[in-house]
């Protein structure tokens, strides 16, 4: 699986998760198969700048503690998987792949 997670800070696999989707500047990519990281900075665009950013990074999955409805809407129609849980850094989402749960509600943005 290759999942996407939007980051705090660009300080590698200790990254912390951002609390809110829509405003974040860093998007790690874990790439479960070869167990690689990276982290892509996020371009200001038109709309949903972290949906727009992932769209090109073709993930499978976006890990994150809420989200808005139309970015929401936007995964969908890319059928990107949306994950959730109570991990805090990138470190521990890849250690726990089979523990997250999916996420089906928006955050009310």
């Amino acid at each position: 699986m290759k999942i996407a997670i939007p980051l705090v800070e660009n300080n590698g696999i200790e990254s912390r998760i951002h609390p809110h989707f829509g405003h974040i500047q860093f998007i790690g990519v874990y790439n479960s198969s070869d167990k690689k990281f990276e982290i892509v900075d996020v371009k200001p665009t038109d709309g949903c700048s972290p949906v727009a950013a992932i769209e090109n990074l073709k993930v499978d999955a976006i890990y994150t503690f809420g989200m808005g409805s139309r970015a929401i809407e936007l995964c969908k129609r890319m059928k990107i998987k949306l994950k959730t849980g109570t991990f805090t850094t990138v470190k521990e989402v890849s250690e726990n792949l089979d523990k997250l749960n999916d996420l089906e509600e928006s955050c009310g943005h």
